[in-house]
């Protein structure tokens, strides 16, 4: 049940708060005074679409939120759990806030949420049905819809088996759609593979192969430059020359100088000792350098093979890379896809046996749901043309007409093997025709109303909103679709917007919408109307300008009558 509205900035209304009440509550005021902006602002918290205009005029930002008492609401309160949100008490607030900029912020229970997600959730609270929402009635696609929403726990245990199991037969379909496909063109991509696996087998690589061969390749590459440097270190350092004697020679002689006088100061002792150093690190350098010099024989037809091995791993990087451990992946899922692709044959045979089987199951629990559709229909349609009767239209014939055959397989979707259509005859000895080529606009409000009083105790859904669907409705029907409005809201909210005085008559609760200026600003307002406050109001919808006393009698005869209605109906 919706609680209470909180607007602010939203067109005319600058801050506003309505308490709502069970049972029938009621919306009236003169035209343009700011009906239409209660619906909208409802509508923006259920989720609908966000306009930057709704910003009240010179605010930078607009919101509304809405309270609900979503206790005993099990299918909210186990989507509320599955999101990890909680109604505190039983109680939740969806509110939504516009900014001039764009920013459209979204909030379930304080907790900031997707719009996707408050729509998902006021769908299991609230129905607004706005004043052309009964058009829905003309397309035949919504008519399945409002037939299963007739159905018991039963029906909708059904309706989920088959969605299940179509979603599990278009699976199974398509890998085998997925595969057919794939071994017609076998032959062909078994070749490519075979070829590619086959080329980077020949090959025999290894990780990080490629990264030692180039390391072999520069020393190669440099051979004679590496050779001229290796043996001109090694006669400066060991072997020495004709004129000057070699490092290590130097370095001898200076330390056979300092050990001379190393007993005559310790400073000669240790610069003895770090020359004596120095020439062993010399030696060493020199006999490393001689094994250079020894091991760098360059070999030709050894740099044309590191050469060519090289162009050879580069081109599988280039294919199938970019680095070698990329091209044995691809190596080893080709082999596997190779294995999938000889096998295929066993796995069409599986494929195939493990569609009909899903296709038999799905078949089966279409055939149980269209029975239980049809056992539907029947009372559906007795049900609704006893309301119709009673809304004027006594002579009319309601049916549902079922359009293709139950097993036709070429037309299964999620929702079973049916598409319904609802027929209606209003006159006797016309023939049923579809609604949307044979129902005017009042009557397909009648006919809408008539649904939803079918449908009032089967529906989980807390709150109706009905936003002057009696629109074209006048004199003793307008009485009738009052006291269908206030039979639906004996067993949910109803929240009527309407600008008939029978139906505000009947209300549990009148809300005046009214329009004033102050502050040289327009400003729309709410107020829940006392007894006599509701008297004037009926007074003014009816119309007693010439004789006010006369209409304000009329308007509390109105208000006894449904007194006494509502009495007798307890």
């Amino acid at each position: 049940m919706l609680l209470e509205l909180n607007i602010r900035n939203i067109a005319l209304i600058e801050r506003l708060r309505i308490g709502f009440m069970p049972g029938l509550n009621v919306l009236t005021g003169e035209t343009g005074a700011g009906k239409s902006i209660v619906i909208d602002s409802v509508n923006l918290a259920l989720g609908g679409r966000a306009d930057r205009e709704l910003i009240r005029s010179g605010a930078d930002r607009a919101s509304v939120q809405a309270v609900f008492d979503v206790r005993g609401n099990e299918r909210a309160l186990a989507l509320l759990d599955e999101w990890g949100m909680e109604a505190e008490d039983g109680y939740l607030t969806v509110g939504r806030e516009l900014s001039s900029g764009g920013r459209n912020l979204c909030r379930v229970g304080g907790e900031v949420a997707t719009l996707a997600q408050i729509r998902q959730l006021t769908a299991l609270l609230v129905e607004l049905h706005g004043q052309h929402e009964h058009q829905e009635l003309m397309s035949p696609s919504r008519h399945m819809a409002i037939l299963d929403a007739f159905g018991d726990e039963r029906h909708r245990a059904l309706m989920r088996r088959v969605q299940e199991l179509y979603a599990e037969y278009t699976a199974v379909k398509g890998e085998l759609d997925a595969l057919s496909a794939e071994l017609r063109e076998r032959a062909f991509t078994m070749d490519v593979l075979e070829r590619q696996v086959e080329e980077i087998r020949a090959l025999k690589i290894k990780e990080g192969e490629d990264e030692k061969l180039e390391k072999q390749f520069r020393l190669m590459e440099n051979a004679e430059k590496i050779s001229s440097g290796v043996e001109k270190a090694y006669h400066l350092v060991y072997a020495g020359g004709e004129r000057a004697p070699s490092v290590q020679e130097a370095l001898r002689r200076a330390a056979l100088a300092m050990s001379s006088i190393a007993d005559i100061d310790e400073r000669f002792a240790d610069m003895s000792r770090r020359l004596d150093e120095m020439f062993y690190a010399a030696q060493d350098a020199g006999y490393e350098l001689q094994d250079m010099m020894e091991g760098l024989e360059f070999d030709p037809a050894a740099f044309d093979r590191t050469g060519a091995r090289l162009d050879a791993l580069e081109k599988l990087k280039d294919k199938y890379g970019p680095t070698l451990k990329d091209v044995i992946a691809f190596r080893d899922a080709s082999e596997a896809r190779l294995a999938a692709l000889r096998q295929g044959d066993e796995r069409m045979a599986e494929l195939k046996e493990k569609l009909a089987d899903a296709d038999g199951r799905m078949m089966a629990a279409c055939v149980e749901l269209t029975a239980s559709r049809r056992a539907l229909a029947a009372v559906f349609e007795k049900n609704v043309t006893a309301q119709l009767a009673e809304l004027g239209m006594s002579k009319v014939r309601f049916q549902t007409r079922f359009l293709i055959p139950e097993q036709d397989k070429r037309r299964l979707s999620p929702q079973g093997a049916d598409q319904v259509e609802f027929l209606i005859s209003p006159n006797p000895g016309e023939p049923l025709k579809p609604l949307s080529s044979t129902a005017s606009g009042g009557e397909l409000s009648r006919v809408m109303l008539a649904i939803k009083a079918v449908m009032a105790e089967r529906e989980q859904v807390g709150t109706m909103i009905f936003d002057e669907i009696d629109t074209g409705v006048s004199g003793r029907m307008a009485q009738v679709v009052g006291e269908k409005m206030s039979g639906i809201a004996r067993h949910r909210q109803v929240i009527a917007v309407s600008h008939l005085p029978q139906i505000a008559a009947l209300g549990d609760a009148h809300f005046l919408v009214e329009k004033s200026v102050s502050g040289g600003r327009t400003g729309s307002s709410v107020r829940l109307l006392d007894d006599e406050g509701r008297v004037m109001e009926l007074a003014r919808m009816v119309g007693g300008a010439g004789d006010p006393e006369s209409g304000i009698q009329h308007a509390r005869n109105m208000l006894s009558a449904a007194q006494a209605l509502k009495e007798k109906r307890s």
